[in-house]
């Protein structure tokens, strides 16, 4: 089926896919109606109300996406329908529903609510072929464990130079050799930690592939290096924090770590 998208390239997948009414109503709906879980992100850019639902605007835009390059957005004439991916506190798995819009010259679809898989809101002719959850790690189970004999390579200029902002401040005050050396020491530490506990690294999906988060830990600050895994190596490719970082993991489960969790409220 084909879909007349607008044209602006700046707009989510999901906002070209769909009109969304209220879309905070309907994220905040969700996280009652979903196993109970801290979707709070605070971010300048969005008032009191959307932090609330932070990382839960980001796991559904992202979900969609997802869903959407991989053809498990089921579609009929009159509606279209996703998994979630998330569960009710009944265990039920939770659909996004979306119906077809009315307006002209607006997106095709418009998107209605979530409902559990025993809703009568679900259109009959779904319910027998419900789409399935992404699995992210299908076609490469392997990428769900990080290998810790593997090197990991990093440009710590780049780092620094790129990311100076996300850096913990008693580090951004430190004279720029002396940070590198921080650094590399940070690293050198943390690649031992993973050779007893290689569940220190977290898988994300970031730009379309499995990486991973490893810990740095400066004081009572963690931030978190992302690697990608290259040939027989790994290569540091930035620099996120820690709620950057749960953003990123979210999308794949929730993190069960010790040091990767979303308590900041």
């Amino acid at each position: 089926m084909q879909h007349n998208y607008n044209n602006s390239r700046n707009q989510p997948p999901l906002n070209k896919f769909a009109f969304l009414g209220n879309f905070n109503d309907k994220l905040i709906y969700l996280s009652k109606l979903a196993e109970p879980e801290n979707w709070y992100y605070d971010s300048p850019k969005m008032n009191e109300n959307e932090k609330e639902t932070g990382v839960l605007f980001q796991y559904i835009h992202h979900t969609f996406s997802k869903a959407f390059d991989d053809n498990l957005i089921l579609m009929n004439d009159d509606y279209a329908i996703m998994n979630t991916g998330l569960l009710s506190k009944q265990g039920e798995e939770i659909f996004m529903l979306f119906s077809r819009n009315k307006y002209p010259d607006k997106q095709d679809w418009f998107f209605k609510s979530f409902y559990k898989q025993s809703s009568h809101d679900i259109p009959v002719e779904f319910r027998h072929q419900l789409p399935q959850h992404i699995d992210y790690f299908k076609k490469t189970p392997e990428s769900y464990y990080f290998n810790p004999s593997l090197k990991i390579h990093s440009n710590l200029e780049h780092i620094i130079d790129d990311n100076f902002d996300r850096l913990p401040k008693a580090m951004r005050e430190l004279p720029e050799d002396i940070l590198s050396s921080v650094l590399s020491a940070q690293i050198s530490i943390i690649e031992k930690r993973l050779l007893r506990n290689n569940r220190l690294a977290i898988p994300q999906y970031y730009n379309k592939k499995i990486m991973y988060l490893i810990p740095l830990a400066f004081g009572d600050e963690v931030i978190a290096l992302a690697i990608e895994k290259h040939d027989n190596s790994y290569r540091v490719n930035t620099v996120l924090t820690k709620e950057m970082a749960y953003c990123n993991a979210r999308l794949l489960m929730k993190p069960e770590s010790n040091w990767l969790t979303n308590e900041q409220h």
